[in-house]
């Protein structure tokens, strides 16, 4: 009896040990299988070779920027302009009074009008004085055929001496005319080009002047932002003085005062990652280290360009920016995507995809790269960690892998034609409760606990957390929207309810959380 006793036991005991081992297995399958899973998108952690990176705290330097300067030495008016107003090339800065160079333009008009009226008189003048010489030199050629004439009779005692003389000193007479009539053409010339320079100067100051009547009204020669202007709105100005500075939205840069030992590392056309302090991911590239080096600290400025547009929150001189610099250790590193990170009280985890189940892993973080991030503990190469479906996750959960459906909201058509929509040109939202109200406590979870909200339903009006909702029935089904207000930003909150007499179950997705991510999660309904 007694042995038959003992090798029951022994039986008994064996069952009870492999039940053991088998169990857990078997529970987390009959789990899963029960739950069927979540929709979850995974990607697996890789295992990448960079470079150590550094943190080094840098600015943002912006390009000197566009003066505009005051052209006269006058009066100025301000327009209605402030620090930090946007301008285009060409719009108006400030006008400076103009009423002394009008006048002196009026005044050197005139003198031009004066001048060229002259030349035009004395060229008049020139054209008599060269039709005189031409009759004098006619005049000189009969003189002189007489004068020869004569000598020739006196030679032959036909006329007397006399009478020869005579006629010589007629001929240096009619020369004498002609010297003289040559020296008036030669000062009449001479006027006219004094007075040609005259005109082409006055011509070159009514120029000059014409310039700084348009000159004074100051505009801005580029697009961008003003960020100095003249103290007064309306006062004096000399010529040069600052009126306006204007910043354009180039030439931004990013300075760092860079350690010598990391200078090798460091190459141009390489890009070289950073972040704004509101956690934006950028691109730098080297374009110079300056040939200076601070003794006390083993460091050289260094400027970096942006390789891709400008942020806008970087579009500020001194804008700080964090410089991911790589040191000198190359190491392997795990990398995943940043969405499968989920922020939590005292730092960050994750949920690997473990053969169906939802495993929370906590991890810590190093730096970000280009829509990655560095993992420094927590991960082994390889792992499957989820990044679509995790925000509503706990630890445990059922999953399986496939593409998350996204629910199409019924449209404005779709609502004129539902029980509770109404008419498609009037969608405002009702408020008065009808008697059939009915109010039910929806419950869902989400790694931050459990979430719930009171929602009243009415064939006149239905209402959300007191808030008045507009409610869409289709296909047996009950749609509305929501907006929830946290930390970081807003969410909206999409529900698909099934209606039953004592239960209102479905679903809710929560769309608008941190980087694009959407959520769908079960909800159930009890009725209150």
């Amino acid at each position: 009896m007694y042995p038959q006793i003992k090798i029951g036991l022994s039986r008994f005991l064996y069952i009870v040990v492999m039940l053991g081992l088998v169990f857990p297995l078997f529970s987390k399958y009959v789990f899963a299988q029960q739950n069927r899973g979540v929709i979850v998108q995974t990607e697996r952690v890789q295992l990448m070779t960079l470079p150590n990176l550094i943190t080094i705290g840098g600015a943002v330097i912006a390009a000197n920027p566009v003066a505009v300067t005051a052209s006269l030495t006058a009066k100025i008016k301000m327009l209605d302009l402030q620090i930090g107003d946007m301008v285009s090339a060409g719009d108006v800065i400030a006008q400076q009074d103009t009423s002394e160079l009008e006048h002196q333009l009026l005044v050197h008009q005139s003198e031009l009008e004066t001048t060229q009226n002259e030349i035009a008189s004395l060229r008049v003048n020139l054209d008599f004085e060269t039709s005189l010489i031409l009759l004098v030199e006619e005049q000189i050629t009969l003189v002189r055929k007489r004068a020869e004439y004569a000598k020739k009779l006196a030679q032959s005692n036909a006329i007397s001496l006399e009478d020869a003389e005579n006629a010589q000193i007629s001929l240096n007479t009619v020369r004498q005319q002609l010297i003289m009539r040559n020296k008036t053409l030669t000062e009449i010339g001479s006027t006219i080009r004094q007075l040609e320079l005259t005109e082409a100067q006055l011509s070159f100051t009514i120029d000059k002047l014409k310039q700084d009547l348009k000159n004074a009204t100051l505009t801005s020669p580029v697009n961008g932002q003003i960020i100095s202007l003249f103290a007064e709105q309306s006062g004096f100005a000399r010529e040069g003085d600052m009126i306006a500075k204007i910043r354009t939205e180039q030439g931004y840069e990013v300075e760092i005062d860079l350690p010598v030992k990391y200078a090798s590392f460091l190459r141009p056309n390489e890009p070289i990652f950073a972040r704004t302090q509101n956690g934006e991911n950028i691109k730098l590239s080297l374009r110079v280290i300056l040939p200076e080096e601070n003794r006390r600290t083993a460091s050289r400025i260094t400027r970096l360009h942006f390789l891709d547009e400008v942020p806008e929150v970087a579009r500020s001189n001194g804008a700080q920016i964090d410089v991911l610099v790589p040191s000198s250790t190359i190491e392997e590193l795990l990398v995943i995507p940043q969405d499968a990170i989920v922020p939590v009280s005292g730092g960050h985890i994750v949920f690997v995809f473990d053969e169906g189940v939802a495993r929370r892993q906590a991890v810590k973080l190093g730096s970000a790269i280009d829509g990655a991030m560095i993992i420094t503990s927590g991960l082994q190469p390889g792992e499957l960690v989820i990044t679509r479906g995790n925000e509503g996750l706990n630890d445990g959960a059922a999953v399986k892998q496939g593409k998350i459906p996204t629910r199409k909201v019924p449209s404005a058509e779709d609502r004129a034609g539902s029980d509770f929509g109404g008419s498609a040109a009037n969608m405002a939202v009702p408020t008065e409760l009808a008697e059939d109200a009915r109010s039910w406590l929806l419950k869902w979870q989400t790694n931050r606990g459990e979430q719930s909200g009171i929602f009243v339903l009415s064939s006149k009006a239905s209402l959300y957390n007191d808030e008045p909702v507009l409610v869409t029935k289709k296909n047996e089904k009950i749609y509305f929207d929501t907006d929830l207000v946290l930390p970081f930003g807003i969410i909206t909150l999409s529900f698909a309810l099934s209606p039953a007499p004592d239960s209102l179950n479905g679903t809710v997705i929560l769309s608008g959380l941190p980087n694009g991510r959407e959520v769908e999660i079960d909800v159930s309904g009890s009725s209150q």
